[in-house]
């Protein structure tokens, strides 16, 4: 029987765009599907201020033939690569002799656009599985705008929940990361156990689920460990900065609502429904009201509308939300009653503004239309678009807004990651989703660094690790 192999079409040596396919005998799966953040393009998404995208119905076919996603063809839809030469794909790889099966799956971690940009091209008959959370956002992001649709058959799988694909099995497993449903997979194929964290934190709101996988990973004697490495540093004697927990971040987010004269704005990411949910709750119990942007509340109403299980009882699900009407466009359901930008700076101090980057220009109403007297706050909560954006802080200055960031980010700790391979103690460890892989401080486990487009079994990964990381 063929051995079990993996082949490395994104995440190496970059953030992001983890691309990796397992396969044993005539099965597949491919987990992740994004595009890395430093590609020569990048999806485009609301929170991006001009990002250079692929060409609006040519998105496939330029990331294909600019090396950004895998170059089987298998994998995509049709309609979107019609007429494109599978010799000029593979002339993007070098070439490369491509592994061949007769099944394919596909896995979503979570609905970051640098994990799932591709989702919206995949073949028809393929089945895509995700987190039931994950897919509850899916929905909400396609409902509100965020991103295409998939012709891909979605299938929501509970938490821990085990896939027969025959050949090998694969368990999924939720866990902690600033997106809604962030899983993992434990792939479990007779022979070996291969552990993929996706993206995950231990500062967030669930520490216990980080807890609960490596527990799962200990207890099935796990061979090889796929992990990410985000905040991994060139000199690994440079201790990141420090970054405060949930609770932190959610206690100081109440101060500020708490003391605030004015309006609030809030810029957040719309992707992460459980810290909105909690922020949501908080501004409520402080009097205040929330408005919001339309795509985001439409995500938020969609969402919750399919039943997102992180939230069920949550007191946020039943405040009352205005959606601005000035970010209401064209044929555009929406999901709640609206509020102009001109009530909204008559009363100020009642509002919480969940607010969008490229809607900077509403300040110069609400401000000037408001009472000057009421200073107002704006808050970035692990958003693209940051405080020293040179256009956010312009308006702030003009307007004597006073800034704030909350944020903790979504990605695990150097010091972090170390414990989880201790504890975990597997044969050999992979990371991912990191530009220094080589940084990472194994605690004596034996690392491997494939190169991007390489395939090679997880027997010989495990045999030929080629060093001891860090000490």
């Amino acid at each position: 029987m063929q051995e079990g192999q993996l082949s490395f079409w994104g995440g190496v040596g970059k953030s992001g765009g983890v691309q990796v396919l397992y396969g044993k005998g005539n099965q597949a799966v491919l987990f992740d599907f994004g595009v890395e953040h430093s590609s020569l393009l990048f999806p485009k998404q609301l929170t991006l201020y001009e990002p250079v995208g692929a060409t609006p119905g040519r998105e496939l076919r330029q990331y294909l033939l600019g090396g950004m996603t895998a170059p089987m063809l298998e994998l995509y839809d049709p309609e979107h690569i019609k007429g494109l030469d599978a010799a000029k794909v593979r002339r993007a790889w070098g070439d490369s002799e491509l592994p061949q099966y007769e099944r394919i799956a596909l896995f979503i971690g979570h609905m970051h656009t640098d994990h799932m940009a591709v989702l919206p091209y995949v073949h028809p008959d393929i089945p895509v599985y995700m987190n039931f959370d994950a897919h509850s956002l899916f929905r909400g992001m396609v409902a509100g705008g965020h991103c295409l649709d998939t012709k891909a058959q979605i299938k929501a799988c509970d938490d821990l929940s085990v896939i027969d694909l025959g050949e090998f099995t694969m368990q999924i497993v939720e866990m902690d990361h600033n997106a809604t449903g962030a899983a993992g997979v434990i792939i479990d194929d007779g022979t070996h156990k291969i552990a993929y964290t996706g993206d995950w934190r231990r500062q967030g709101k669930h520490p216990e689920r980080i807890d609960r996988f490596i527990d799962l990973c200990r207890d099935k004697q796990i061979d090889l460990l796929i992990t990410e490495g985000t905040r991994l540093t060139s000199d690994p004697s440079v201790a990141p900065s420090y970054q405060m927990t949930e609770d932190e971040l959610l206690s100081r987010f109440s101060e500020i609502v708490d003391n605030a004269e004015g309006l609030v704005y809030m810029q957040m990411s719309p992707r992460d429904l459980e810290r909105m949910a909690n922020m949501l709750a908080i501004a409520a119990e402080k009097g205040r009201k929330i408005a919001m942007e339309a795509s985001h509340a439409i995500i938020w109403y969609t969402a919750n509308r399919e039943g997102l299980r992180i939230l069920e009882g949550h007191p946020a699900l039943n405040a009352v939300i205005r959606i601005v009407d000035a970010t209401v466009t064209d044929g555009m359901a929406i999901p709640y009653e609206t509020i102009s930008l001109e009530e909204m700076a008559e009363r100020k101090s009642e509002y919480v503004y969940f607010f969008k980057f490229p809607d900077l220009a509403h300040m110069i109403e609400l401000e000037i239309l408001g009472d000057l007297q009421e200073r107002s706050h704006f808050i970035q909560s692990d958003y693209s678009v940051k405080l020293d954006h040179v256009d956010v802080a312009k308006f702030l200055k003009k307007y004597g807004i006073t800034g704030y960031s909350l944020s903790n980010g979504g990605h695990a700790h150097p010091e972090a990651i170390s414990d989880m391979i201790e504890q975990i103690a597997p044969k050999a460890v992979i990371t991912l989703h990191t530009r220094y892989p080589e940084s990472q401080n194994t605690r004596g486990i034996k690392a491997y660094y494939p190169k991007k487009g390489e395939t090679i079994s997880v027997a010989s990964i495990i045999t030929a690790t080629v060093g001891v990381g860090n000490e």
